[in-house]
């Protein structure tokens, strides 16, 4: 799939932001069109009027430079009207008319079962950013490859003022020079190019990672041993950057030298009186210039390619399915290790430090793969559909994810349609109703990833009534009760106790500390 087919599978959904760009596009003609006559006319101005002068009082009387000069100000008019347009119209279908399509890409960034993506979820993430970034770029500067060729046009046209054999030397060394701006890029630009996008992304998959654990760096003064081990991640990256600037810098000398053969070539072939010289001279050396504005594409096209490959895959991956169907589940068996849990059961899951437990609950919920004999239904567990074990399972994880938003929204992650009366309900079985009821605006109260006001066994709260929410008819419980006090844990475990009893979901329950294990109707031990 070539460059522009894979950027047209990706704009196909946006079908504003394509319009916008088709009237881009024409704005970057008319201002290729005007810059490249304005400077033609320009020069032919010019060197009339100071022949003119040469000429004596009478023929600079005679001489009319009212048109000519009211000609060049509405070239410069519409040259300024078309590249503001251009630059304005191309922003736009970049950021508004490519709206669908970001959302489209994250939802199936999210939809991506993450047993068969070994990548960090940040890191993906990412690249993700990195990779739409330059979707973005390519679309704003798109328009300049009309232009550009509209400019090459018009200089061609200009040129032939001077005579045929000129215009045809234009022809030939504008057609020429694309060819020759893409093999300058294959051999000066090419790797680094690939090799700077490739750095950047594992750079900021690194400083993701690092970011996560900032409270951990700051507690034990890790701060010089970060630096020290991110140093290499950023030397790496500056050569490779300091190799692409070289490549660019040479490739743009380069033009620089085929522009200044390009207008030699004309000169010499060129004829007629010094005012068409000049035109013709001026016209070559913007139309070359015009041509020669997307090389900055072609400059960056590796590290452009792969972007366009991973979103084009991206697009092509199954959308999310909604996990929120309105007809409740059937419960389905489990079995552990040969040990059979039917629907409704309640067991306690327990072992020593690294047997594997919280990685048990996870396989079930979809999130990993299954490091023992672990089927549903009698079907192993990583044949099953993600999406079908999301339906089956509600999980409250051991260290849970906050969204940065509300209360509410951290809630409705569970069922958008959720109404407060039934958050208010799942809040109070978690024992977090009274610390909600006091936050400063209650279920609107605002949260960071981190939690915020929320403390460690709160968060993990929140995620529980989250959890009960999902209506699944299994519920996941990991370390429930870790960081509560004797109270609030004895609570909490009669209030699920009810919940389990009122709703008949099954429940699989993993604690180091005893209270909790007493939900369980039997204990399997790993």
């Amino acid at each position: 799939m070539t460059e522009r087919e894979m950027l047209d599978e990706l704009l196909a959904a946006t079908g504003a932001g394509r319009r916008r760009l088709r009237i881009a596009g024409a704005c970057g003609v008319l201002a290729s069109l005007s810059a490249v006559a304005l400077l033609g006319l320009s020069g032919w101005f010019l060197t009339a009027a100071g022949l003119a002068g040469l000429a004596g009082v009478a023929a600079v009387q005679a001489f009319n430079y009212l048109i000519p000069s009211a000609a060049i100000r509405l070239l410069a008019i519409l040259r300024t009207v078309g590249r503001y347009g251009e630059r304005l119209l191309g922003h736009q279908a970049a950021l508004e008319g490519m709206a669908d399509l970001r959302t489209r890409l994250f939802s199936r960034r999210a939809a991506i079962d993450t047993r068969k993506d070994a990548r960090d979820p940040r890191a993906a993430s990412a690249i993700l950013l990195d990779d739409i970034a330059a979707l973005e770029d390519i679309v704003i500067r798109r328009p300049a490859v009309v232009a550009g060729v509209a400019g090459g046009v018009v200089s061609v046209a200009l040129v032939a003022l001077a005579g045929w054999g000129a215009a045809l030397f234009q022809a030939v060394a504008l057609f020429l020079l694309p060819m020759a701006i893409w093999k300058m890029a294959e051999r000066f630009t090419a790797m680094p190019s690939a090799d700077v996008a490739d750095r950047l992304i594992a750079m900021r998959a690194t400083f993701t990672d690092y970011a996560a654990a900032r409270s951990e760096i700051a507690a034990y003064g890790l701060t010089p041993r970060v630096m020290k081990q991110l140093e290499p991640t950023f030397r790496g990256y500056e050569v490779a950057k300091a190799r692409l600037l070289k490549g660019e810098a040479i490739t743009a000398a380069a033009l620089v030298l085929y522009a200044a053969v390009v207008v030699a070539g004309v000169l010499l072939l060129a004829k007629g009186a010094a005012p068409l010289l000049a035109t013709a001279l001026l016209a070559s050396a913007a139309g070359t210039e015009a041509v020669a504005g997307f090389s900055r594409n072609a400059m960056r096209k590796s590290g452009i390619e792969k972007s366009l490959e991973r979103l084009a895959m991206l697009s092509q991956a199954p959308d999310t399915v909604h996990a929120f169907a309105s007809d409740q589940a059937v419960a389905e068996p489990i079995e552990i290790d040969g040990h059979r849990i039917e629907p409704g059961e309640r067991v306690a899951i327990t072992g020593i430090s690294g047997s594997g437990k919280t990685r048990l609950l996870e396989a079930l919920a979809g999130l990993r793969l299954p490091v023992r004999p672990l089927t549903l239904n009698g079907v192993p567990v990583e044949s099953v559909d993600a999406d079908h074990l999301r339906r089956q399972f509600a999980l409250m994880p051991q260290d849970p994810m906050l969204l940065m938003g509300s209360i509410a929204d951290n809630l409705r992650i569970a069922a958008p349609a959720l109404d407060e009366g039934a958050m208010h309900a799942a809040l109070e079985i978690a024992c977090l109703d009274e610390r909600v009821a006091a936050a400063p605006q209650g279920l609107n109260t605002w949260l960071e990833p981190d939690g915020g006001i929320l403390s460690g066994g709160e968060r993990k709260r929140l995620a529980l009534a989250r959890a009960l929410l999902a209506g699944r008819p299994w519920l996941l419980l990991d370390e429930p009760t870790e960081g509560l006090d004797a109270e609030t844990e004895k609570r909490l475990v009669a209030n699920l106790v009810q919940w389990l009893d009122r709703t008949e979901a099954g429940l699989i329950v993993v604690s180091h500390r005893p209270f909790p294990l007493t939900m369980a109707e039997r204990e399997l031990s790993l």
